[in-house]
């Protein structure tokens, strides 16, 4: 199967042709990430937990979103090209004439993972570009339920001698649903290389395949408030996975350690550990630290670092031709043989490891999401943390809310609006007005008031949808239907007092709410600005006052609308609701 395209594509980069043009080998398991000096990626991005059983730590994901997690389309039955990942350009003119017909592209592929697996329309391809421009298909999958999500499949394509020039790239894409997360693919571990044949699919090289999990009780953070009195005896086990890729077995070795941000060793849990028995050829085993029982409490709120590495005698790429051996700077096999995981010790409980791989949520008015969490001991608490990781919800409008059971009115409401995230920043926080007293079973969450489709970030590494609950109308609603942990944390602290965060808004008011026609804004802001119940900016007429001004929604659409005033401690929200 070989297809023709013209050199269209949206995410080639003609300066970086030029500018950056590579040798081969070309390697690369993805373990640091998706790098710029490797590929030209549009949409195409990186994870670590959504494949199943992959052959080294992280990969390339594609679907419906980009890099940022923004859909392609708004429209929910929207097809079509979406996430690219192109390789730089690489020079092939330099190969030995009798070489040439020993190049070969593998990877390996999986369809799903623990994300949607793609329709049977759905695809994902492999294409070279051509000395005359054109990108030509080479390899190409489509989706379908028949497909085998727990694995990850290998493929090597032979690059032929026709195809080789002095700017050669690759490029994989994916074709399926545009508007979210949907319809998903995986990539990993690349490798192009001369003298190789079509069986050569083993590779000198023991890598760690998941990231390293440890839990305090359930949790993947702790508030640090709480850590002296409850850790003892309530550690879990560190645990990782590795394969050996190569088709031989291989004595190794294995350590487990606790780090401090700066590296420093706070605690050897495992130390030169040997496998027994010795690791055979392609196998994969997981890893199991011993057991300890509590860790050095820190001085100040941050972050530790549970890290794993392999002791395993893997380095460089090496060739020998003759009496001469070369080593491959670019082909670090040692690359894949540490892993490290954050666990938090701040203000709060989390059962996500701190990363989204996909999204849940739901899509009715009114419609309520809530998450159970579990305090040793009576906390205040001051905040909520929620990954709303589409960029289209931001200024959407709800409640959050907390609740000592979903039987009962809840302690406490608060309604804000969705923020836009800063630079580097996966999850939005929402200080509440008041800190609020919990103890035992609790549930914070929130209430929408749109139809749209709320996208919150969802951990696929961990399983605790049990705690996830929904109330879309018929009453609560335990999840049975989503596996993973929701990225909404409580935020708590053991002093506090009730009320005793409320401060005032510079005495600005909002009334009447219902309003017919006219709404009254009073107090001394800078700027106002009013917002649909889509989040779309409206104009309307404004009639000054002494103490403030008038809106008038005389020409507007029942329902809802935000109004943000910008004043001289910050910005205020408001939702109201027009009726007529």
């Amino acid at each position: 199967m070989h297809r023709t395209y013209e050199l269209d594509n949206p995410n080639s980069n003609p300066d970086a042709r030029l500018n950056a043009v590579a040798t081969i080998p070309f390697w690369d398991d993805f373990s640091k990430g998706i790098q710029a000096s490797k590929w030209i990626a549009k949409g195409a991005s990186y994870t670590q937990t959504i494949g199943n059983k992959a052959p080294s730590i992280g990969m390339a994901l594609f679907n419906g979103v980009d890099e940022l997690g923004r859909a392609y389309s708004t429209q929910q039955k929207d097809q079509g090209e979406s996430d690219y990942l192109t390789s730089i350009p690489l020079d092939l003119d330099g190969i030995d004439i009798p070489l040439k017909t020993s190049l070969y592209l593998s990877f390996y592929w999986q369809a799903g993972g623990k994300a949607e697996v793609p329709d049977s329309n759905d695809r994902l391809t492999l294409q070279v570009l051509t000395p005359a421009g054109t990108w030509l298909t080479v390899w190409e999958k489509r989706g379908g339920e028949t497909l085998d999500r727990t694995r990850f499949a290998q493929e090597i394509i032979a690059i032929l001698p026709e195809w080789q020039h002095a700017n050669f790239q690759f490029r994989f894409f994916s074709n399926g649903r545009q508007s979210g997360p949907f319809d998903s693919w995986l990539v990993d571990y690349v490798y192009l290389n001369s003298r190789r044949a079509a069986t050569d699919l083993s590779y000198p090289d023991r890598a760690l395949t998941i990231p390293t999990t440890v839990r305090l009780g359930d949790f993947g953070a702790y508030p640090l408030e709480l850590l002296q009195k409850h850790q003892k005896g309530t550690w879990s086990t560190v645990k990782s996975e590795f394969q050996n890729l190569e088709n031989r077995f291989k004595a190794m070795e294995y350590s487990v350690t606790l780090r401090d941000s700066s590296g420093t060793n706070l605690l050897p849990i495992n130390s030169t550990t040997p496998f027994n028995p010795v690791p055979n050829a392609l196998e994969r085993r997981s890893i199991v630290s011993r057991t300890f029982t509590e860790i050095p409490v820190p001085s100040k709120a941050g972050d530790v670092f549970f890290e794993t590495s392999l002791i395993t005698g893997d380095g460089l790429l090496t060739s020998i031709n003759g009496t001469d051996t070369t080593r491959y700077e670019q082909v670090d096999f040692r690359d894949n043989d540490r892993v490290r995981t954050r666990f938090s010790l701040r203000d709060y409980f989390a059962y996500d490891q701190g990363q989204a791989d996909y999204t849940a949520g739901i899509n009715q008015r009114s419609g309520q999401l809530a998450v159970a969490y579990k305090t040793p001991e009576p906390v205040f608490l001051t905040g909520i943390s929620i990954d709303f990781n589409n960029a289209r919800q931001v200024d959407q409008v709800l409640d959050l809310v907390v609740w000592s059971a979903l039987d009962k009115k809840p302690l406490y409401t608060e309604e804000v609006v969705i923020p836009t995230k800063g630079s580097g920043q996966n999850i939005q926080y929402f200080s509440l007005k008041e800190t609020v007293p919990v103890s035992g079973t609790f549930y914070v969450g929130f209430t929408q008031f749109t139809n749209d489709f709320l996208q919150v970030g969802l951990d696929k590494s961990q399983n605790f949808g049990d705690r996830i609950h929904y109330n879309v109308g018929g009453g609560w609603v335990q999840n049975k239907d989503v596996t993973g942990a929701l990225l909404i944390r409580p935020h708590v602290s053991l002093s506090g007092k009730a009320g005793g965060n409320l401060a005032p808004e510079n005495n600005l008011k909002v009334y009447p709410n219902p309003a017919v026609e006219e709404v009254m804004v009073e107090g001394k802001f800078s700027y106002l600005q009013i917002l649909d119940s889509f989040g779309r900016e409206i104009t309307i007429p404004r009639i000054p006052g002494n103490t403030g001004e008038v809106l008038n929604f005389k020409d507007q659409h029942p329902g809802l609308y935000l109004i943000k005033v910008v004043h001289d401690r910050g910005i205020t929200s408001f939702r109201i609701l027009v009726k007529k």
